[in-house]
């Protein structure tokens, strides 16, 4: 494939923008679709060809990708009546991006191979940041000849690309993946609040724990935020419900119990319960908070913003 390559994108926002943005900058004919004017505004003038509906994006496209919040949304834009797959090519690859049930994609890549088009699961690790330097990680699932047919479009977007295994391992690795991380953050958001309800300054027992045994990766990403009252969510709440759900189903369907994923979900619904769900996935840390009466700051402990 040659920076001539015709790309659809479907779904713009967080991640999906800076991606789009990003391949058309380097020269890919890249022609968008997404539900927000403003978000559709900021692709345009990166120099991506607005479309009027997914599968208006999909047409004559030689790579189809999408980036979208949910198995409902993945459906909609691939399998509904203006759809991806109502205009696609014989010879087209379709790259979904979304973290999502493996069952969802693998019945778009069913629907998709009776056109003739071959399908890879592709979601990302990495945020909006890395989506526009081409710095993300790629964990895909599928055939490794369609992989290598597609190298050079995600290679643009990524500095690593995992090939899993079959259709659907790349959303297996990611679920369990963002499972971990989820749960770290509750965690970790539980054991601020309990510190600093104990009497440790804040900012103190953050730098302690940066460098104690217990620190994570989202732990020294996001809470330095959570010092500064930040909550701005750049993985928000509602994705982190949406994730540690699709943990629970496969769990279900595989039948494991996993007690320690339920109670982190019920950490994560009751924050939304309490109106914090259009926060950072951090912002489960207001939930403590206000339980407790004190806040998780950058200088002494001192009763939340309610």
């Amino acid at each position: 494939m040659t920076s001539q390559t015709r790309i659809g994108f479907v779904g713009m926002g967080t991640m999906g923008g800076p991606m789009a943005r990003r391949l058309a900058s380097s020269g890919f004919a890249v022609r968008g679709f997404d539900l927000s004017a403003e978000r559709a505004k900021q692709a345009a003038a990166a120099g991506v060809t607005l479309a009027a509906s997914p599968g208006e994006a999909a047409r004559d496209a030689d790579v189809v990708m999408s980036s979208l919040p949910d198995p409902a949304a993945v459906r909609r834009a691939y399998l509904g009546p203006d759809g991806v797959l109502s205009t696609i090519k014989a010879g087209a690859t379709l790259i979904d991006l979304s973290t999502i049930d493996p069952e969802t994609w693998r019945e778009v890549a069913a629907a998709a191979a009776a056109r003739k088009a071959d399908c890879l699961d592709a979601p990302v690790s990495g945020g909006p940041l890395e989506a526009g330097n081409g710095k993300l990680v790629f964990l895909l699932g599928g055939e490794a000849a369609v992989l290598e047919r597609v190298r050079p479009v995600l290679t643009t977007l990524g500095s690593e690309l995992h090939h899993i295994g079959p259709l659907g391992s790349g959303l297996v690795v990611k679920i369990v993946n963002n499972m971990m991380s989820i749960a770290n953050v509750a965690v970790a958001a539980e054991a601020m609040v309990l510190g600093v309800k104990a009497g440790v300054e804040p900012k103190r027992l953050f730098e302690i724990l940066s460098t104690s045994g217990g620190r994570s990766h989202h732990f020294l990403k996001r809470f330095p935020n959570v010092l500064a009252g930040d909550f701005t969510p750049h993985f928000g709440i509602g994705l982190s419900r949406k994730d540690i759900a699709l943990a629970l189903t496969m769990a279900g369907k595989l039948e494991m119990p996993v007690p320690l994923a339920s109670a982190v979900r019920q950490v994560y619904e009751a924050a939304h319960a309490q109106g914090f769900g259009g926060l950072d996935m951090a912002g489960v840390t207001r939930l403590y908070e206000q339980w407790t009466g004190v806040a998780v700051r950058g200088g002494a402990a001192a009763p939340p913003a309610r």
